[in-house]
């Protein structure tokens, strides 16, 4: 049975607690140990990695074992043991995956906001049309008059909601079966993260984000001593999910058969503007992996700007949306009613 992956956020604590136990001079055996200790399930993955490190076999292949580990951890991990700077890696890994939890945390209040909104919406006004557009026209029946056609018809929409409200019901559970559909399942985050792609307003923001990604990545790999040709093809397994930016990456190494990665990056429109220029310094003083940290940092900051200004955006204009409705609904039989009091 294939088994779930962990979260980026479980990753990312896993990750932090080991680089302390390093620094703190544990070996990561005796990390492992003292953090099975603290877990009270005996299916619970730590117990299988001690096991097989007590087995003779590496930190990295326990966790490949696991089969709940990215492959990109694990190659990390196991470049980390081989060129003994393991402790930085876990701490670079923990940065990493923290930085991808708060990007998907984002990204999910961007998208729950406007729909919790918007249900608030279809609840106000199913109950304007089918309880409160009712007992008004009761009481233009007891004054001996009707309603306008404006009236008569969201009245007649009210009573038709009513009639089949099952339907939406059932409409109802299949949204809510598809949320979570989507969010228990990779293959249904994947068709809502393609299908964001296609659309303006996300198409920019999921680009950013798949850049911080994967300069992230690139600023791990090289940190741990792989070439810029190595920490590509690792890093890019990263936004494989993204296919025009996997597309560019696949370009760009192309390019790097013949040309430097400054030439590769620019011209595959990976990178441009401040941040080409940000590689070229890099490349030419030997820092890329600070340079491709900080660029990844600063995407980050982007991304979650340019959230903030999204939902600033939708929120008041689903309440305004809101307003005009219900002011329309109340409006369409208040003057009536009005006019017919100012008569008597």
């Amino acid at each position: 049975m294939k088994k779930n992956k962990l979260s980026n956020i479980e990753i990312a604590e896993f990750t932090n607690q080991l680089s302390l136990t390093l620094h703190a001079g544990i070996s990561i055996f005796e990390g492992i140990s003292i953090m099975r200790d603290d877990i009270n399930e005996t299916n619970h993955f730590i117990h299988s990695i001690y096991k097989d490190m007590d087995n003779g076999k590496s930190f990295s292949e326990a966790l490949q074992n696991t089969e709940m580990f990215p492959d990109y951890t694990i190659s990390m991990i196991n470049i980390g043991e081989e060129t003994g700077r393991l402790e930085e890696i876990l701490t670079r890994l923990s940065k990493h995956y923290q930085r991808l939890h708060e990007n998907n945390e984002n990204i999910n209040a961007a998208l729950s906001y406007p729909m919790i909104m918007i249900a608030m919406m279809a609840v106000v006004v199913i109950v304007l049309i089918t309880q409160v557009l009712p007992i008004f026209n009761h009481v233009f029946q007891s004054l001996g008059t009707s309603i306008n056609a404006f009236s008569l018809f969201v009245l007649t929409l009210g009573k038709t909601l009513a009639r089949y409200s099952w339907v939406f019901i059932v409409l109802l559970f299949l949204l809510v079966g598809y949320v979570v559909y989507v969010k228990n399942s990779e293959k249904g985050k994947l068709k809502l993260y393609r299908f964001l792609t296609h659309f303006p307003p996300t198409r920019d923001l999921l680009m950013k984000m798949a850049l911080s990604h994967f300069t992230s990545g690139l600023a791990i790999a090289l940190s741990s001593g792989m070439t810029i040709e190595e920490s590509i093809d690792l890093s890019k397994e990263l936004v494989k999910n993204h296919e025009l930016l996997s597309l560019r990456i696949n370009k760009a190494q192309d390019i790097m058969k013949e040309k430097d990665i400054v030439s590769a990056l620019t011209e595959t429109h990976i990178l441009s503007g401040m941040y080409a220029r940000f590689i070229k310094i890099g490349y030419r003083t030997g820092g890329m992996e600070t340079i491709f940290d900080n660029i990844a940092t600063r995407y980050e900051k982007e991304t979650n700007d340019r959230i903030s200004r999204l939902i600033g955006i939708i929120e008041p204009s689903l309440v305004a949306i809101l307003s005009i409705i219900t002011g329309i609904i109340l409006l369409s039989v208040m003057l009536p009613l009005i006019g017919i009091m100012s008569s008597l």
